[in-house]
């Protein structure tokens, strides 16, 4: 494993250390490699034979649009920042200013401590502390474990307060077809209804898709879309798993799936990315409750004092069948949940998207 202290002119990387995991099939030789930031344990880059499999972002520079983060413990928004709890109204930092939320949790922006590493694999730490809006301590150990099927991310939860915790998990990965502009791939999400959102991106209801350009069961374009959408009542596969597809027009696909613990997902469009730039974007989020779930409850977990949980989900990706690749992400005991995502080539038939 190479762990490197980035430093430009003795200026140290704005999301500290970078970690790089990395395998190589015995096989055929090929590499599936990470690299993880300290802050924020965010996956900065992945990339199979050095082909990047996610958008990345400039080892200098800033997730400006939470490229690769983790959502704990809540993912998108809580209105205003507010949420009831004991009799009380408890206020959250407002992080989404524009809008007056707060929103994807409390870890993506603080330094984790490396727990433990190997060529292949890191662990790190992070506490999440009492506050006035979170009066909890919660434990976060993230493991992300390379392959050469994949990267694997463990998620063990740990509710260190005297009282139940409430807690949610999302990923924020940004998807890549291989070299495909994201504006030419089609998205497929087998829901049947959506969060109704106000002027704020606050939710105020649900909707069936059925009709609507919320509709994503027959492939649009990403081009064609301007979500920043949740979506519920997902179709299970026949393993169980919910899966959402992504493919180019040359058939190669990438897709991401939860297991049962992620019962919904968030996609967001923008057309200014990176942050201020003039392309396509689109992240497909698995998330284990609802935006404003420490309101509403939606998908909201309480982990009881002392207990913890592990929880997987990930990425599958390469360029054929036989170069799959996946990144996991697991929870246990009532937090466990996992995503992956697939790029592959498809079987060419008349009802291939593209």
């Amino acid at each position: 494993m190479t762990l490197t202290q980035a430093t430009t002119a003795g200026t140290a990387a704005p999301t500290g250390r970078q970690f790089r995991i990395s395998a190589e099939s015995e096989t055929d030789g090929r590499v599936v490699a990470a690299v993880i930031t300290e802050v924020g344990g965010t996956i900065r880059s992945l990339t199979v034979d050095g082909e990047p499999l996610i958008e990345e972002f400039p080892e200098f520079g800033l997730p400006k649009h939470c490229e690769g983060e983790i959502l704990i413990p809540w993912s998108n928004r809580v209105r205003d920042g507010r949420w009831p709890h004991d009799g009380k109204e408890l206020q959250l930092a407002i992080s989404e200013p524009g809008r007056g939320n707060a929103i994807h949790g409390l870890v993506r922006l603080r330094p984790h401590t490396m727990v433990r590493r190997s060529a292949s694999e890191l662990t790190l730490h992070v506490r999440i502390y009492p506050s006035d809006g979170y009066p909890f301590a919660v434990d976060v150990e993230t493991t992300y474990s390379v392959s050469p099927e994949g990267l694997a991310v463990t998620h063990a939860l740990t509710n260190k307060s005297a009282k139940p915790a409430p807690v949610a998990i999302g990923s924020h990965p940004y998807m890549r077809v291989g070299a495909t502009p994201m504006q030419d791939v089609s998205l497929t999400i087998n829901a049947a209804s959506y969060v109704v959102v106000d002027e704020r991106l606050n939710p105020v209801g649900t909707s069936p898709v059925s009709g609507t350009p919320m509709d994503l069961s027959a492939g649009p374009k990403v081009g064609w879309l301007h979500l920043d959408t949740a979506f519920l009542d997902l179709t299970p596969a026949p393993d169980g798993m919910y899966r959402h597809l992504l493919e180019a027009p040359n058939g190669d696909a990438v897709e991401v799936w939860g297991d049962a613990n992620y019962q919904y997902a968030q996609v967001y469009t923008t057309t200014s990315y990176p942050a201020g730039g003039h392309r396509t974007a689109v992240a497909v989020e698995p998330m284990t409750a609802l935006p404003n779930a420490f309101n509403s409850g939606a998908g909201l977990r309480w982990l009881e004092p002392g207990r913890n949980g592990s929880r997987p989900g990930g990425f599958h990706t390469g360029s054929a069948p036989h170069r799959a690749t996946t990144i996991e992400e697991r929870t246990d005991h009532g937090m466990a949940s996992n995503w992956r995502s697939r790029l592959h080539r498809l079987p060419r038939s008349p009802s291939t998207h593209g």
